[in-house]
Order: structure tokens, then C-alpha cells, then sequence
């Protein structure tokens, strides 16, 4: 049994495009990190999302030891603030062996550690989907958003996605302006025209749509007028999440802030355009200029146990 100096701590952020694995010292200090696939937890998909985690944690520990196992291993995964989805990754990761301590929370609670420790804030998460998190003064850990594809998932990669789908769609039939929009999502999807388009979504999958979001922010960025209304509009609904969010602080109290998601740590035009309608909307707002590292809060967690 190796002594507590020599733990071996391993933390993840399953998102629902990659996961992060990052090894640890029993310090907390990070080794070496590894991406893999997709690990949110979906209903009925524990096992798959538990054999991705699996893959890119034992990428990591092989980068940093070999063939060693962890000593802790703390998973933060988008989908698991369902207890029954949270109870069943659980239960999988525990059968591959990967370290006899296993945890697994929410992908808002390992940000809220990375960004606050144990204070009080909101952090915005803004990938594939969206979802924003608080730790109130109370102490209390209350959600906005995370509500899926079809509820939810306001201001995400998904959202810019679609939204950009349907503008190329009304430009094609006439009835909106084509722009610079049009022909990048006709090219990036190998398309001719509006019939291939529209066969294209009917089978298209949340992450396909997703992977759209990158274009419209880099078109908004250089001054598209399509793509920019659709990443304003985006932005506004995501600064909405922080408004009922920060409704829960008392009068006059500052509330902290952090961003994260791979959207809001890659666009910087996009984060921009977000922050200016956090400040419009919560004038008491102090928000960080650092975009959320939240595999460095499942590292902490696991630190702690």
C-alpha cells in the first residue's frame, strides 16, 4: 500500500464532447493530462460513457507512471446531476478499476471548487451545451439550465448550431439575406443546396450540430451580420442564466462570476459579447478574467478524501 505522500490522484471532467483526465501528486499537482471522447452520462448509457472515462484516464496514467493505478478518482460529469444517471457511472467506473476511491458529482461542482473553492459564485458553462451553477452564501448549490437538446441548452454550441441551420435554410428559400453564413455552412457540410440541407438534419446528432457553433462565432468575430446576431442573441440568453442565478445573493451584494466550456474558453468575441450582458443585466457582478480549469476542482476534491 502505497503511503499518503505517494497517492495518486486522478480528477475528470466528462463533457459531452471530450473528457479531461488529469493525474495528480497528493499535493494536488497535476502530472499530466489526457482528452478522450464524449463522457456525459445519458440514460441508459453509463457503461459507454464509463469505458470513455476509462480510456482517457488510462491514457493518462500511462503518460505519467505506465501502468500504475490511482488512489482516488473523482469524475465530474455533465448529466450526472441525475441521481439515478450519477448512481450507475458510478457503479461502472467502480468496475473498471481504475482506483479503489471512486466519486463521481456534476460538472458544475468540480467548476464551482476550481472557481470559488468553497466560497460563494456562479459559473457559466458553455460547451456542446449550457448550464450555470451556483454556491449561494448559504452555502446552498442551486443550477440553471442543463435541461438538454430539446428543453434546453441555451446559448451553446448546440444552440449557435441550430440557429445557424435555420438562417441558412430561410436565406436559401428566399426569405432572409445569404451572407458569408450561408456558403461556410453549405461548405463545412459538403452541401449543394437546400434539399441535401435539409436531408443533412434529419439525421444529424446534437455533437454534428454542435460542432457548427465554431463557425458562426468565427463569422461573428470578422463582422458577418448574420452570424453576429446569432451569437448576440446567444449571449443574451446565456447572461439570463446568470440573472436568475444572482437574483438569490442579498441587495447590493457582489456576486462572483467564472466562465467555462470549451466555447467560452476558445472565442474570445463570443466571451466578450457574453460579459458585456452579465454586466448590463447584473451590475453587481465581479467576473474573472481566467476561464474556468474545472478538472483542477475534481483534482482538489479528490485531494480532500
Amino acid at each position: 500500500m502505497r503511503r499518503d505522500a505517494e497517492r495518486v490522484l486522478i480528477g475528470v471532467d466528462a463533457g459531452a464532447t471530450h473528457t479531461t483526465a488529469a493525474i495528480a501528486d497528493a499535493r494536488g499537482t497535476v502530472l499530466v493530462r489526457a482528452q478522450g471522447g464524449p463522457g456525459a452520462v445519458r440514460p441508459g448509457d453509463a457503461a459507454g460513457a464509463a469505458e470513455r472515462i476509462r480510456a482517457a484516464c488510462a491514457d493518462a496514467l500511462g503518460k505519467a507512471f505506465r501502468d500504475v493505478r490511482g488512489d482516488v478518482l473523482v469524475v465530474g460529469a455533465a448529466g450526472a446531476g441525475r441521481e439515478e444517471e450519477r448512481l450507475a457511472l458510478q457503479a461502472a467506473l467502480e468496475a473498471t478499476r481504475l482506483a479503489p476511491r471512486v466519486v463521481v458529482t456534476t460538472d458544475g461542482v468540480i467548476a464551482l471548487q476550481a472557481a470559488f473553492g468553497d466560497g460563494a459564485g456562479v459559473v457559466l458553462l458553455a460547451g456542446t451545451g449550457s448550464i450555470a451553477w451556483a454556491r449561494l452564501p448559504s452555502g446552498e448549490t442551486v443550477r440553471v439550465g442543463g435541461l438538454g437538446a430539446a428543453l434546453g441548452d441555451l446559448g451553446s454550441g448546440y444552440d449557435l448550431g441550430r440557429r445557424a441551420l435555420r438562417a441558412v435554410g430561410l436565406a436559401l428559400e428566399g426569405m432572409d439575406r445569404a451572407t458569408d453564413l450561408t456558403e461556410r455552412v453549405l461548405a463545412r457540410l459538403h452541401l449543394g443546396g437546400l434539399d441535401a440541407l435539409v436531408r443533412w438534419t434529419v439525421t444529424a446528432d446534437v455533437p454534428r450540430i454542435a460542432a457548427l457553433g465554431a463557425d458562426v462565432l468565427e463569422l461573428a468575430a470578422a463582422g458577418d451580420p448574420v452570424a453576429a446576431g446569432i451569437a448576440d442573441a446567444a449571449a443574451d440568453d446565456l447572461a439570463r442564466h446568470v440573472r436568475a442565478l444572482a437574483g438569490r445573493w442579498p441587495r447590493g451584494a457582489a456576486v462572483r462570476v467564472a466562465l467555462g466550456g470549451g466555447l467560452l474558453a476558445r472565442s474570445g468575441d463570443y466571451r466578450e459579447r457574453v460579459v458585456a450582458r452579465i454586466v448590463a443585466d447584473v451590475p453587481d457582478a465581479k467576473i474573472g478574467t481566467e476561464p474556468v480549469d474545472a478538472v483542477l476542482g475534481a483534482v482538489h476534491l479528490a485531494r480532500t478524501l
